[in-house]
């Protein structure tokens, strides 16, 4: 076979910017590269990118994904401290067998600073064997759900098998009292405020507790019960089974069984104990088990996800569904890739620097069709679309142009949940009672309640309105200063004056909601335009998609493009009427939405239209050339 040209620095740099920090580059970052002389740049534009912050904002985008991470996590359990502690480790680089481990081993209150891993666990509540399956999944690619119920109709696992793995977690508990030596504290002022206030208020007090006490505690007690309805005749249900590893390496889990027909423990007033076998960190085992280098499945599911990421396809497909008998389309390149992986002690960033600076990722890219059964050996990437989260930022890149500059600082919105956790914490006797009679009214007069927060919203949605037009104000004010400055050849004064001017510009865009996917609710809501493009629910492991659909062509038609680019003050169409000549102005719209310069045959095109339709021909130049395939494909 002969490999595919190499792809010439125009798509390079597209693609690139896309596959690493997710958006298309602006004008100045297209044209400084294509006109670089310098041998090395290639590998000095992904060294640069590694070290942004778009970098973090897009590989966030993919574990946020992969993990089911979201905004709520449930009922009075935000998801901020769980996301915040992605986006820090990715920040951080940490090795990816170390995420894991600290995935897989969290443990405390899931809204106390630092303990945001336990999202993990708290994304199936209460559900210890989805927990497992999921778990299996992700980082082994191998899916266990049939044996939560059966034998593996299709793989070699049993039931019995995929309990002795749920049993590493066994003992495993979803609240932690923070306030775990103040019980006694807590039981008085229950008593006190049912005398003195009435059962509605306890109600409400005790409502207050619950996101303090939400977390993990228990380190695992290597035992788990059989289901009633099990089946089989290795064991009868409710049997007690210990941990047992699916295959490797077995951990040494010295998990004490009890007797069969043991009673079973109770608790005060008779109820079941939560803890029915003694804690012997079977967890720890279990995430050492799974993030071992010799684990026969863990370094090969990253370093697969990680090839896809970058060339379109797996070497194993589909990533997650290996079984006994799964072979990599080639097996050389994937052990390769595995020993790679190991080498690097699973930095991804390094792993990934490796992956684009090869021959293979810098070669034009190819199309393949799966359906047609032929085994694809990577002459080059494979052609495909932007992925929901890529659309959104590069788009947004038209708008407000260095998209970097919008994003909060990490952890911003879960410094609200650390910080509302810390003064609950401290708060006296006399605030608990207080905020607990404050919060009954949701009981004892719903209709006022409701009205009180319909107050609060109006007066937030009119504060923030107010500041939105206070912050324009300010902008506009800084562009007349920046005007007289100029009339002044004041140079000191002029870029103190730019400076203040974007950080006030992208204050505005914050405002707007014009930020990068990272930055917005996870996911964002139903009908935004993320979801158009297929972003995930998080529902499900992985689930966003790249299919073509109705509501996205209507999207690019009317929506988004005519609401938000084709604003007079959108960073394109302000960079378009600042060109001189009708050639820039094309030169600038082709570099800005497809990355490259427009060909002699374009060009002449729509200088014709320029002069037949005069301004309106460059708004229907940039309609035309985001609702093209050109733009909306990885290359």
């Amino acid at each position: 076979m002969r490999p595919n040209a190499r792809a010439d620095d125009s798509v390079f740099a597209r693609r690139i910017y896309l596959d690493l920090i997710g958006r298309i580059p602006t004008v100045e970052e297209i044209r400084r590269f294509t006109s670089s002389r310098r041998a090395a740049k290639r590998g000095e534009l992904i060294d640069d990118l590694l070290d942004s912050p778009g970098y973090v904002s897009h590989l966030f985008n993919g574990f946020a994904d992969l993990l089911r991470a979201k905004t709520v996590l449930g009922p009075q359990i935000s998801g901020e401290p769980y996301l915040h502690w992605i986006a820090q480790s990715i920040d951080e680089n940490k090795p990816y067998d170390e995420f894991v481990r600290e995935l897989l081993t969290a443990d405390g209150p899931a809204h106390a600073r630092g303990n945001g891993a336990t999202g993990y666990f708290l994304r199936d509540r209460e559900m210890p064997e989805d927990n497992m399956a999921n778990t299996v999944r992700v980082f082994l690619g191998t899916r266990l759900e049939c044996a939560q119920c059966h034998d593996h109709p299709f793989d070699t696992w049993t039931r019995k098998q995929f309990f002795q793995m749920v049993a590493f977690t066994g003992g495993l508990r979803y609240k932690h009292r923070d306030l775990a030596d103040e019980r006694r504290r807590v039981r008085r002022l229950e008593r006190e405020i049912r005398r003195d206030h009435g059962q509605l208020v306890v109600r409400a007090f005790r409502r207050m507790l619950r996101p303090v006490g939400y977390g993990l505690a228990g380190s695992g007690s290597g035992v788990v019960r059989l289901p009633d309805d099990y089946q089989y005749g290795d064991a009868a249900p409710g049997d007690w089974v210990a941990a047992h590893a699916m295959f490797g390496s077995d951990p040494a889990v010295a998990a004490v069984v009890p007797p069969a027909g043991a009673p079973k423990k109770r608790g005060r007033r008779g109820r079941r104990s939560r803890t029915e076998a003694a804690e012997i960190d079977s967890s720890a085992a279990y995430a050492a088990w799974m993030t071992a280098p010799d684990n026969p499945r863990f370094t090969t599911v990253i370093a697969n996800r990680m090839w896809k990421r970058f060339m379109g396809m797996g070497l194993i497909e589909p990533v997650d569904g290996m079984r006994a008998d799964t072979c990599a389309s080639n097996p050389a390149l994937m052990a390769y890739l595995e020993k790679l992986m190991v080498d690097l002690d699973y930095d991804l960033v390094q792993f990934q620097r490796v992956l684009c600076y090869t021959a293979t990722y810098q070669r034009r890219a190819s199309r393949h069709d799966p359906a047609a059964g032929e085994v694809y050996s990577f002459p080059g990437p494979l052609l495909r679309r932007m992925s929901a989260e890529q659309m959104w930022d590069s788009m947004l890149t038209l708008v407000v142009g260095d998209v970097d500059t919008t994003q909060r600082p990490k952890g911003a919105l879960a410094e609200k949940v650390y910080g509302e956790y810390d003064d609950f914490v401290a708060m006296t006797d006399e605030d608990l009672v207080a905020r607990a009679e404050r919060e009954s009214l949701r009981y004892t007069d719903p209709e006022e309640y409701r009205r009180q927060r319909r107050e609060r919203n109006r007066a937030n949605r009119e504060d923030r309105r107010r500041k939105s037009a206070a912050a324009g104000a300010e902008v506009r004010e800084l562009r007349r200063k920046l005007r007289r400055a100029k009339q002044a050849k004041d140079a000191a004064l002029v870029g103190d004056l730019r400076q203040q001017i974007d950080a006030g510009q992208a204050a505005l865009q914050r405002r707007r909601g014009m930020v990068r996917a990272s930055d917005l609710a996870s996911p964002a809501p139903p009908g935004h335009l993320l979801r158009e493009f297929g972003q995930s629910d998080r529902e499900q492991i992985q689930a966003s998609h790249t299919d073509a659909n109705v509501p996205q062509v209507l999207t690019l038609l009317n929506g988004f493009v005519d609401q938000q680019i084709m604003r007079g003050d959108s960073c394109l169409m302000r960079a378009l009427e600042k060109a001189r000549s009708p050639s820039d102005k094309i030169h600038g719209a082709f570099s800005a939405i497809l990355g490259r310069e427009p060909s002699a045959g374009e060009l002449r095109t729509w200088r014709r239209e320029a002069e037949s339709s005069g301004p309106d021909a460059y708004k229907d130049l940039v309609w035309t050339l985001l609702n093209t395939n050109e733009f909306r494909f990885v290359q």
